[in-house]
């Protein structure tokens, strides 16, 4: 009588797809990321300060509010005279100041609000 070969167990195999399975879900990425494109060298900073190009200061404050200049507005008032301004001189350089206590997303939150007016250049100091 011949003799019947044993079954391959299933049980090895499951274990080595889920193991691949796991490292793949851990090695991979689900959300692509943004990065800001910040250039934190000193050269960059004196070779803005230096130029001829204008330059618009805002200050942000913790409790949401900015200063254009010396005049406290809203945000939405900042991108409104912001806009005016892009239209008078379109090589715009826009000066974020903000206070130590600002927090990382209303930051952000400005710098993609002035980017999407077509500000070409804003700086961090």
């Amino acid at each position: 009588m011949p003799r019947r070969p044993n079954p391959i167990g299933l049980t090895p195999l499951i274990d080595v797809v889920f193991i691949l399975l796991l490292f793949f879900l851990l090695a991979s990425h689900f959300e692509a990321r943004r990065a800001l494109p910040i250039d934190a060298t000193q050269t960059a900073l004196a070779e803005t300060a230096d130029s001829d190009v204008p330059s618009l200061s805002i200050r942000l404050h913790a409790d949401g509010h900015i200063d254009l200049g010396d005049v406290r507005l809203e945000q939405g008032a900042v991108v409104e005279r912001l806009r005016d301004r892009l239209r008078q001189q379109p090589e715009l350089r826009v000066l974020i100041h903000p206070d130590a206590e600002v927090e990382l997303q209303a930051l952000v939150s400005l710098m993609d609000r002035i980017l999407a007016l077509g500000v070409t250049e804003v700086t961090l100091e």
